[in-house]
């Protein structure tokens, strides 16, 4: 393999539905400790570190939305701390587990996208952006165009903002239309690969030398508005990519997710 590639987007620290370490103390010397379904998520996320060491991935691609904010309109409700500072050292904590493998396994390339402006919560900086410059990471901000070299594909990489009413492939297939609408006029250099997150979704749609790829979250069902609106469509996929380019330039695309996801509101119960 020329370049191995773990992609991940959505992690939304400090979500009490999304993945937490076991046990988070402070600089006050406060505790919090993970539910069990934080816990489900976080053991996945142990189990993907695993096959990352294993195949050997030189690469950690995080496309956005890495912590949760402070949930403003929500007033702060279904967060663990609306802390951001608390946050940033959580990101720190569990991405460094990627980052700085250990036993023996050299430190991997960190390269972040900021994501919804939501969830950053304040204005003029990026909380994100701590994350990544305290790992040594590569900061792309809001989107760019990539090659990993010495392959030569290019990955146009953003976390997305959008939303389809219905059929979330139909966006997908516009979006990469339009792109290479402009690519035909001479707008933008050729894509070949379309990266996105936000959609808490894994979706992989391949033809001919065009590859679009949704990544998957780290993050159950939270029961705000927005999900609500529709219960079946906005259940989330779980886990993380890994990007697989071998020596004639294909790009192979393998998701690890979780075959039962936790369910903090909606699990089945007898009354």
């Amino acid at each position: 393999m020329k370049r191995v590639i773990a992609a991940l987007s959505d992690l939304h620290i400090f979500s009490r539905y999304a993945l937490l370490p076991p046990e988070i103390t402070t600089v006050q010397g406060n505790k919090m400790s993970a539910s069990p379904g934080q816990l489900m998520i976080w053991n996945h996320y142990l189990e993907y570190a695993k096959v990352c060491d294993r195949d050997q991935v030189d690469t950690v691609l995080v496309v956005g939305d890495t912590i949760h904010g402070q949930n403003f309109i929500e007033r702060g409700s279904m967060l663990m701390s609306p802390e951001l500072n608390e946050q940033i050292d959580v990101g720190v904590q569990v991405l460094d587990l990627l980052v700085n493998p250990g036993g023996g396994l050299p430190k991997r390339k960190l390269i972040m996208f900021g994501g919804s402006g939501y969830h950053k919560s304040t204005k003029g900086h990026d909380p994100e952006k701590h994350i990544c410059d305290r790992l040594g990471g590569v900061w792309k901000g809001m989107v760019a165009n990539l090659q990993f070299a010495p392959c030569k594909k290019v990955f146009n990489i953003l976390h997305g903002e959008s939303a389809s009413y219905i059929y979330r492939e139909m966006m997908i297939g516009r979006e990469l239309m339009f792109i290479k609408f402009a690519e035909a006029t001479g707008k933008i250099p050729r894509i070949d690969v379309m990266v996105r997150g936000h959609w808490h979704n894994f979706i992989y749609l391949h033809e001919k030398d065009l590859h679009a790829i949704q990544l998957p979250c780290w993050m159950g069902f939270e029961p705000n508005k927005i999900y609500l609106k529709s219960y079946g469509k906005m259940q989330p996929d779980i886990g993380g990519c890994i990007f697989y380019l071998d020596d004639y330039d294909r790009l192979r695309v393998w998701h690890f997710t979780m075959d039962q996801i936790p369910h903090f509101h909606d699990s089945v119960e007898e009354v």
